[in-house]
């Protein structure tokens, strides 16, 4: 067998190989393993509140995120939990739901939580809310965090996505622990660094307008000429001859007053405070699902 012989063999073996590898690799993309040992609910944490398995932050980047979820959890006594997966099994809601149980997130704090998954394979993403939490993060709090969200998420920054979405349970736990959980009816979050914003862009625009009457004198002024003689000052005096006013017409527009008193652009489509479903377990959750 000539060299010439061996090498279509060894050609033809390196593209079979390759169209194996092209059959299997969808059936590994879909077959995502579960995130947890059993179908029983632990009694302690067993994760960390972020696990990033579509690997879609840096190392530095979990670091950070990690911190803020430790801290802004213990803050409030409620577990706030990152997940994302290349894949997941069946219906995104039902597998937040079992991973935020199954891992024992809702051993701590009277198993009070919220789960963020991100599932990139079909672009999901899913919110499981728990114990008090169910309460505090509404169904219009979660669409407020959602559009908090969906941009970096549909731009492919998901760090800015994620560090959003623990900003905004931060705002709402907040929120919540004044008396009131964010609804329908609410006022526009404000924070400290809000109002100082406000107050910087005012005394910008202030800054603005007050110059802009004075820039505009002064390039006035620049086309004002000595004259040699008084005369040069002397302007003609106009005299009016006729001075009447005259009624023309009357024209009298009636427009009818709403009186719906809700001031949210997307509130109409929220009843107001949460929806809830049941688990695989019999537990109770709260939550929402979509894609970006």
């Amino acid at each position: 067998m000539n060299k010439k012989t061996h090498l279509k063999i060894y050609l033809s073996r390196i593209i079979l190989a390759l169209l194996l590898l092209t059959l299997l690799l969808p059936v590994k993309v879909l077959a995502a393993d579960k995130l947890w040992d059993s179908n029983t609910i632990p009694s302690s944490r067993q994760k960390p509140r972020l696990v990033d398995n579509a690997d879609l932050l840096t190392d530095s980047q979990e670091q950070a995120l990690l911190a803020r979820l430790d801290e802004t959890s213990q803050k409030w006594s409620c577990n706030i939990v990152l997940l994302t997966v290349d894949s997941h099994d069946g219906d995104i809601q039902a597998y937040a739901d079992d991973y935020f149980e199954y891992n024992g997130f809702g051993a701590d704090y009277n198993e009070s939580g919220i789960l963020f998954m991100l599932s990139m394979y079909d672009r999901e993403w899913a919110i499981s809310t728990s114990g008090s939490a169910i309460n505090t993060f509404t169904d219009y709090g979660q669409a407020y965090m959602e559009n908090a969200m969906m941009d970096d998420l549909r731009n492919g920054d998901y760090n800015g996505a994620f560090t959003t979405y623990v900003k905004e349970c931060d705002k709402l736990l907040e929120e919540a622990s004044k008396g009131t959980p964010y609804d329908v009816y609410s006022k526009p979050i404000r924070t400290a660094s809000d109002y100082m914003s406000f107050g910087l862009y005012s005394v910008i625009i202030g800054l603005l307008l007050g110059l802009a009457p004075i820039l505009k004198m002064k390039s006035d002024l620049k086309t004002v000429k000595m004259k040699p003689g008084a005369g040069g000052y002397q302007a003609g005096s106009p005299t009016l001859r006729v001075c009447e006013d005259r009624f023309i017409n009357k024209t009298l527009h009636r427009t009818p007053i709403s009186h719906d008193n809700n001031s949210s652009g997307r509130g109409s489509s929220f009843g107001g405070g949460s929806s809830v479903h049941t688990s695989s377990s019999g537990h109770t959750h709260g939550g929402s699902h979509g894609h970006f």
